[in-house]
C-alpha cells in the first residue's frame, strides 16, 4: 500500500480551500449579487449532488472486495457518532447551532477522499472509498435530516408524517439509491447518458464550495468559538478513534482499516452547509465548521492514516 505523504493531502484539500475564498469574494466584492446565491444552493442541492452521487456509485467496481466487515465497521461508526452527537444536546445552544454541531460530527467530505484515495490506498482502496457512500450517504442524510427537522428553525411543528416525507424525498439519498441500483443491474456505465449524468455531477462540488465561501461569516464564527471548537473536535479527533476502534473490533485490517481513518477524519462536507440553508440550520456556524476542517485536515487525515497502518 502506498502512503500518503502531507504535500498529497495538502495537494488535494489546498484547491478546496482556495475555491470557499473564491466563494468569499465573489460575495464580498459583489460580482455576484446577493440574491444568485440562494438558487445556486437549490441547483447543487436538489439536482447536481445527486448526479454525482449517481455517477460515483453507479461505475464503481466492487467485484473482489473484503467489503462485510468493513461496511459494518463504516455503519456503526456513523451511528455512533450521532448517538455521541446527540449527548450533546443538553447543551446551552439554539436548535439549529446543535443542528450544526450534530452534522459536525457526522458528516463527511467523500469528494476529498476519493481525491485522496487512488495515491493513498491504491486502486483497491479508490473503490473501498467510493463504496462507502453506498450505504452511508442515506444513512447520514436520514440522520441529518431528522435532527434538522426537530430542531431547526421552522414554523412548522415537526410531526412523523413530516419527518420521514423529508427523509423519503431527500434528492441526494435518491441519488444513492438510484446509483446503487443501476451499478447493480449494470446500467448507465457507459454512453450518453451515463455521461450526461457525469458531466452535470462535476459541477457539484465547485458550485458547493462557493455557496460555503459566500456563506462565511467570521463575526459569526468569533461568537461561538466554544462550540465551533467542540464540532471540529468531534469530526477530527472523536470521528476518527471511533471509526479506526470500531475496524479493530471487527477485525478490519490493512487498505481497509486505513480507508475507516480516512473516513472518519475526513473534514465537514460542503452539502451541511447547503442542508442548513434548506432546512433551518445554523448555516453561518457550518460554514466556519467546514472551514476549519477543511484547514485542519491537512493535518488530521495523514496522522489518523498513519496511526491506521501502523496498527
Amino acid at each position: 500500500m502506498t502512503g500518503a505523504s502531507p504535500e498529497q493531502v495538502l495537494a488535494a484539500l489546498v484547491p478546496i480551500f482556495g475555491v470557499i475564498a473564491l466563494g468569499w469574494t465573489l460575495r464580498r466584492t459583489g460580482l455576484v449579487a446577493r440574491d444568485l446565491w440562494g438558487g445556486i444552493n437549490r441547483l447543487s442541492y436538489q439536482a447536481l449532488l445527486p448526479a454525482l452521487l449517481f455517477a460515483t456509485i453507479s461505475r464503481a467496481d466492487y467485484a473482489g472486495l473484503p467489503a462485510g466487515s468493513f461496511l459494518i465497521a463504516v455503519t456503526l461508526a456513523f451511528l455512533a457518532m450521532g448517538a455521541i452527537c446527540l449527548a450533546f444536546r443538553p447543551l446551552p445552544v439554539s436548535g439549529p447551532s446543535f443542528t450544526s454541531l450534530f452534522q459536525g460530527g457526522v458528516r463527511w467530505n467523500g469528494f476529498v477522499l476519493l481525491a485522496l484515495a487512488p495515491a493513498a490506498f491504491g486502486p483497491e482502496g479508490a473503490a473501498l472509498a467510493a463504496l462507502v457512500f453506498a450505504p452511508t450517504v442515506p444513512l447520514v442524510n436520514v440522520m441529518c435530516v431528522a435532527v434538522l427537522t426537530v430542531w431547526g428553525a421552522s414554523a412548522v411543528k415537526p410531526d412523523a408524517v413530516r419527518v420521514g416525507m423529508r427523509i423519503v424525498t431527500n434528492p441526494l439519498i435518491l441519488g444513492c439509491l438510484a446509483g446503487a441500483a443501476a451499478n447493480a443491474a449494470g446500467l448507465f456505465q457507459t454512453g450518453a447518458v451515463a455521461d450526461t449524468i457525469d458531466l452535470a455531477g462535476r459541477a457539484a462540488l465547485p458550485l458547493i464550495l462557493l455557496c460555503i465561501g459566500a456563506g462565511l461569516d467570521f463575526s459569526a464564527i468569533r461568537a461561538r468559538p466554544r462550540i465551533l471548537i467542540l464540532a471540529v473536535a468531534l469530526k477530527l479527533i472523536v470521528a476518527p478513534v471511533m471509526f479506526i476502534a470500531i475496524g479493530l473490533a471487527l477485525g478490519v485490517e490493512g487498505i481497509a482499516l486505513a480507508v475507516l481513518a480516512g473516513v472518519g477524519s475526513t473534514p465537514g462536507a460542503a452539502a451541511a452547509y447547503v442542508l442548513a440553508r434548506e432546512m433551518g440550520g445554523d448555516s453561518e456556524l457550518t460554514a466556519g465548521h467546514v472551514t476549519a476542517t477543511t484547514l485542519l485536515a491537512a493535518l488530521a487525515m495523514p496522522f489518523w492514516i498513519w496511526v491506521a497502518t501502523t496498527l
